[in-house]
Protein backbone atom coordinates (compact mmCIF):
# COMPACT_ATOMS: atom_id res chain seq x y z
CA UNK A 1 0.00 0.00 0.00
CA UNK A 2 1.41 3.69 -0.46
CA UNK A 3 0.46 4.84 2.83
CA UNK A 4 2.80 1.98 4.24
CA UNK A 5 5.66 3.81 2.72
CA UNK A 6 4.25 7.19 2.47
CA UNK A 7 6.98 9.62 4.12
CA UNK A 8 9.46 6.87 4.85
CA UNK A 9 12.65 7.93 4.96
CA UNK A 10 13.91 4.57 3.62
CA UNK A 11 11.86 0.95 3.04
CA UNK A 12 13.62 -2.04 4.32
CA UNK A 13 12.74 -5.20 2.92
CA UNK A 14 12.99 -8.21 5.72
CA UNK A 15 14.30 -11.32 3.68
CA UNK A 16 15.70 -14.03 5.69
CA UNK A 17 17.64 -12.77 8.14
CA UNK A 18 18.68 -9.80 5.52
CA UNK A 19 17.47 -5.69 5.70
CA UNK A 20 17.56 -5.25 2.22
CA UNK A 21 17.23 -0.96 1.44
CA UNK A 22 13.80 -1.02 -1.49
CA UNK A 23 13.25 1.58 -4.00
CA UNK A 24 9.67 3.02 -4.63
CA UNK A 25 8.96 2.57 -8.83
CA UNK A 26 6.21 3.76 -8.70
CA UNK A 27 2.43 4.71 -6.71
CA UNK A 28 -1.01 5.61 -7.12
CA UNK A 29 -2.32 7.34 -4.06
CA UNK A 30 -6.02 7.31 -5.43
CA UNK A 31 -5.45 3.18 -4.81
CA UNK A 32 -3.24 3.16 -1.97
CA UNK A 33 -0.90 1.15 -3.99
CA UNK A 34 2.93 1.17 -4.54
CA UNK A 35 5.87 -0.74 -6.35
CA UNK A 36 8.76 -1.07 -4.51
CA UNK A 37 11.64 -2.94 -6.07
CA UNK A 38 14.36 -4.39 -3.59
CA UNK A 39 17.77 -6.74 -4.32
CA UNK A 40 16.33 -10.44 -3.48
CA UNK A 41 15.49 -13.92 -5.24
CA UNK A 42 12.72 -15.59 -3.61
CA UNK A 43 12.74 -19.38 -4.06
CA UNK A 44 8.92 -18.56 -4.50
CA UNK A 45 6.75 -15.81 -5.57
CA UNK A 46 2.71 -15.29 -5.55
CA UNK A 47 0.81 -16.55 -9.29
CA UNK A 48 -1.64 -13.27 -9.76
CA UNK A 49 -5.50 -14.34 -11.09
CA UNK A 50 -6.78 -13.05 -13.90
CA UNK A 51 -10.10 -12.61 -12.39
CA UNK A 52 -11.40 -10.21 -9.68
CA UNK A 53 -13.02 -12.05 -6.64
CA UNK A 54 -16.87 -13.20 -6.29
CA UNK A 55 -19.04 -13.12 -3.93
CA UNK A 56 -18.87 -15.91 -1.00
CA UNK A 57 -15.71 -16.84 -2.26
CA UNK A 58 -13.02 -17.79 -0.37
CA UNK A 59 -10.29 -16.40 1.01
CA UNK A 60 -6.88 -16.64 2.85
CA UNK A 61 -4.57 -13.06 4.24
CA UNK A 62 -0.92 -13.40 5.03
CA UNK A 63 1.14 -10.91 6.34
CA UNK A 64 2.55 -9.83 10.01
CA UNK A 65 -0.81 -8.14 11.73
CA UNK A 66 1.23 -6.18 14.27
CA UNK A 67 4.26 -6.24 13.37
CA UNK A 68 7.07 -8.24 15.03
CA UNK A 69 6.09 -7.46 18.12
CA UNK A 70 4.11 -10.46 18.71
CA UNK A 71 5.89 -12.81 16.70
CA UNK A 72 8.36 -12.36 14.27
CA UNK A 73 6.28 -15.35 12.59
CA UNK A 74 3.95 -14.94 9.31
CA UNK A 75 0.74 -14.99 10.28
CA UNK A 76 -2.83 -15.99 8.56
CA UNK A 77 -6.44 -15.44 8.72
CA UNK A 78 -9.15 -17.33 6.24
CA UNK A 79 -12.40 -16.04 5.60
CA UNK A 80 -14.85 -15.09 2.01
CA UNK A 81 -15.52 -12.07 0.75
CA UNK A 82 -18.77 -10.70 1.84
CA UNK A 83 -19.03 -7.41 -0.74
CA UNK A 84 -17.97 -6.68 -4.09
CA UNK A 85 -17.36 -2.82 -2.89
CA UNK A 86 -15.48 -1.18 -0.20
CA UNK A 87 -16.12 2.04 2.23
CA UNK A 88 -18.12 4.32 0.13
CA UNK A 89 -19.30 2.37 -2.32
CA UNK A 90 -15.62 2.14 -3.62
CA UNK A 91 -15.71 -0.63 -6.17
CA UNK A 92 -12.01 -0.43 -6.45
CA UNK A 93 -11.73 -2.70 -3.27
CA UNK A 94 -13.95 -5.68 -2.05
CA UNK A 95 -15.19 -6.32 1.30
CA UNK A 96 -14.22 -9.64 3.54
CA UNK A 97 -14.64 -11.18 7.15
CA UNK A 98 -11.02 -12.51 7.38
CA UNK A 99 -9.11 -10.72 9.66
CA UNK A 100 -6.98 -7.83 9.21
CA UNK A 101 -5.10 -5.72 11.58
CA UNK A 102 -2.61 -2.74 11.36
CA UNK A 103 0.18 -4.61 9.82
CA UNK A 104 -2.04 -6.48 7.39
CA UNK A 105 -1.59 -3.41 4.90
CA UNK A 106 -0.15 -4.21 1.98
CA UNK A 107 -0.22 -8.14 2.07
CA UNK A 108 -1.53 -10.65 -0.15
CA UNK A 109 -5.45 -12.08 -0.14
CA UNK A 110 -5.01 -15.38 -2.01
CA UNK A 111 -7.53 -18.08 -3.05
CA UNK A 112 -6.92 -21.83 -2.13
CA UNK A 113 -4.73 -22.23 -5.45
CA UNK A 114 -2.02 -19.51 -3.89
CA UNK A 115 -3.57 -16.97 -6.55
CA UNK A 116 -2.91 -13.22 -5.49
CA UNK A 117 -6.55 -11.77 -5.98
CA UNK A 118 -6.36 -9.16 -3.83
CA UNK A 119 -3.90 -6.66 -1.61
CA UNK A 120 -4.70 -6.16 2.21
CA UNK A 121 -5.35 -2.06 3.00
CA UNK A 122 -7.59 -1.28 5.62
CA UNK A 123 -10.12 -2.16 8.58
CA UNK A 124 -12.79 -0.05 9.82
CA UNK A 125 -15.21 0.16 12.97
CA UNK A 126 -12.64 -1.77 14.87
CA UNK A 127 -12.92 1.13 17.50
CA UNK A 128 -16.45 1.56 17.52
CA UNK A 129 -16.84 -2.30 18.32
CA UNK A 130 -17.96 -3.24 14.43
CA UNK A 131 -16.45 -6.35 13.26
CA UNK A 132 -15.48 -7.97 10.37
CA UNK A 133 -15.54 -4.20 8.40
CA UNK A 134 -12.32 -5.19 6.28
CA UNK A 135 -11.30 -4.30 2.67
CA UNK A 136 -9.02 -5.22 -0.02
CA UNK A 137 -7.68 -3.91 -3.28
CA UNK A 138 -9.65 -5.65 -6.17
CA UNK A 139 -6.63 -7.29 -8.91
CA UNK A 140 -7.83 -6.23 -11.65
CA UNK A 141 -6.68 -2.54 -10.36
CA UNK A 142 -3.54 -4.20 -8.90
CA UNK A 143 -3.24 -5.54 -12.81
CA UNK A 144 -3.69 -2.16 -14.38
CA UNK A 145 -1.25 -0.37 -12.24
CA UNK A 146 1.63 -2.81 -13.00
CA UNK A 147 1.29 -2.66 -16.50
CA UNK A 148 0.77 0.91 -16.64
CA UNK A 149 4.29 0.92 -15.32
CA UNK A 150 5.72 -1.98 -17.19
CA UNK A 151 5.82 -4.25 -14.26
CA UNK A 152 4.95 -8.02 -15.44
CA UNK A 153 3.12 -10.48 -13.19
CA UNK A 154 3.15 -14.24 -12.98
CA UNK A 155 0.54 -15.88 -14.63
CA UNK A 156 -2.65 -17.32 -12.55
CA UNK A 157 -2.47 -21.02 -11.67
CA UNK A 158 -5.05 -23.23 -12.23
CA UNK A 159 -4.04 -26.28 -9.97
CA UNK A 160 -5.31 -27.66 -6.59
CA UNK A 161 -2.59 -27.25 -3.92
CA UNK A 162 -2.16 -29.07 -0.10
CA UNK A 163 -1.64 -27.03 2.96
CA UNK A 164 1.83 -27.90 2.97
CA UNK A 165 2.81 -26.39 -0.83
CA UNK A 166 0.59 -23.30 0.21
CA UNK A 167 2.48 -22.78 3.70
CA UNK A 168 5.54 -22.86 1.84
CA UNK A 169 4.35 -20.43 -1.26
CA UNK A 170 2.94 -17.64 1.99
CA UNK A 171 6.21 -17.69 4.04
CA UNK A 172 8.28 -17.67 1.07
CA UNK A 173 6.49 -15.52 -1.04
CA UNK A 174 5.56 -12.79 1.83
CA UNK A 175 7.80 -10.56 3.38
CA UNK A 176 8.30 -7.46 6.10
CA UNK A 177 8.45 -4.36 5.21
CA UNK A 178 10.03 -1.51 7.51
CA UNK A 179 9.85 2.43 7.00
CA UNK A 180 12.19 4.01 8.27
CA UNK A 181 12.06 7.65 9.40
CA UNK A 182 12.60 10.60 11.15
CA UNK A 183 12.05 11.10 14.91
CA UNK A 184 10.07 14.42 14.08
CA UNK A 185 8.17 13.03 11.47
CA UNK A 186 7.06 10.09 13.22
CA UNK A 187 5.92 12.07 16.46
CA UNK A 188 3.98 14.51 13.91
CA UNK A 189 2.47 11.41 12.30
CA UNK A 190 1.45 9.59 15.91
CA UNK A 191 -0.23 12.64 16.43
CA UNK A 192 -2.62 12.33 13.98
CA UNK A 193 -6.40 11.31 14.57
CA UNK A 194 -6.85 9.69 11.13
CA UNK A 195 -3.44 8.50 10.34
CA UNK A 196 -3.54 4.68 8.82
CA UNK A 197 0.12 3.75 9.66
CA UNK A 198 0.41 0.86 12.23
CA UNK A 199 3.10 2.11 15.29
CA UNK A 200 2.16 -0.88 17.44
CA UNK A 201 2.87 0.95 20.73
CA UNK A 202 0.60 -1.13 22.82
CA UNK A 203 3.64 -4.08 22.19
CA UNK A 204 6.69 -2.22 22.84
Amino acid sequence: NHHVIDQCKSVKVNFKGDEIEAKTLAIDKTNDLAIIKAEINPDKFYPVSNEDVTLLQDIIVAGFPLGKKVSAAIKTSKGSITALAGYGDNYSEFQTDAALNPGNSGGPVIDEKGNVIGVAVAAYGKEEGVESFNFGIKVSILKNFAKANKINLSSQSYFSINNKSLSNLINEGTVYLECMMTGATLKRLMKKKKNRKAFYSKYR
